[in-house]
């Protein structure tokens, strides 16, 4: 199966005023939901999208949680707002 799974990416930085939050959905292909799941959570993921190259203080932690999944059928199986 196909689903289409969007992410919300943060980054925190020690000057709160330089953290970056961006989304990208990406589609994935799994067996099933659990497979799927378990793929995201143990997938290493690029976090260039929220690193932000102009901040002067150090970066703290980035983090990426999945927001909202669709299956190939277009029916929402998760979705946080």
């Amino acid at each position: 199966m196909k689903f289409l799974v969007t992410f919300e990416y943060k980054s925190y930085y020690e000057d709160e005023s330089e953290n970056k939050v961006a989304k990208n959905t990406l589609e994935y292909e799994a067996d099933n939901y659990d497979e799927l799941l378990k793929i995201l959570d143990e997938e290493d993921y690029d976090d260039e999208i929220v690193i932000n190259f102009n901040a002067k203080s150090n970066c703290d932690a980035t983090e990426r949680d999945y927001i909202k999944i669709v299956d190939e059928d277009n029916k929402v199986l998760l979705e946080d707002n």
